[in-house]
C-alpha cells in the first residue's frame, strides 16, 4: 500500500501542493487528474525521489520512504514510468524491451527469438 500523509512542496512563494493525503491499496490502479498547473507532476515527482518534500511523508508497504533517492525506490518496488512512446526510436519492439530490461536488471534476462 502507498500512503502519502499531509505532503507538501513549494518553489518560492508558490504553494503547488498543500496537504496531500491519499491511500493506494496494493494492486489499485487509480488516477490523478486536474488541470494545468494543479500540481500532478509535481506529485509524481515527490512519489518518485525526483523532488523533496518540504513536509509530509509517503510511506510504502508500511516503510517511510520519504527522503529515499529514486534508486532506492525503485529497488523498494515504486517505480515511474513516463508517457513517451518514442523511447527508442528505431528499434523494434523486442529490441526496446531487452534494452529497458537489461538497463534495470538485477540478474540476467535473456529474450529468445
Amino acid at each position: 500500500m502507498l500512503e502519502i500523509a499531509n505532503l507538501r512542496k513549494s518553489f518560492g512563494s508558490l504553494l503547488v501542493t498543500d496537504d496531500v493525503s491519499l491511500s493506494v491499496a496494493a494492486g489499485a490502479r487509480e488516477a490523478v487528474i486536474g488541470p494545468n498547473g494543479a500540481g500532478k507532476t509535481t506529485l509524481f515527482n515527490l512519489l518518485s525521489g525526483e523532488l523533496r518534500p518540504d513536509a509530509g511523508t509517503i510511506r510504502l508497504a508500511g516503510r517511510d520512504i520519504t527522503r529515499l533517492p529514486p534508486d532506492r525506490r525503485v529497488m523498494a518496488g515504486l517505480a515511474r514510468s513516463f508517457q513517451r512512446n518514442n523511447l527508442f526510436l528505431g528499434m523494434t519492439v523486442v529490441e526496446s524491451l531487452a534494452t529497458a530490461a537489461s538497463a534495470s536488471a538485477i540478474s540476467s534476462w535473456r529474450w529468445l527469438p
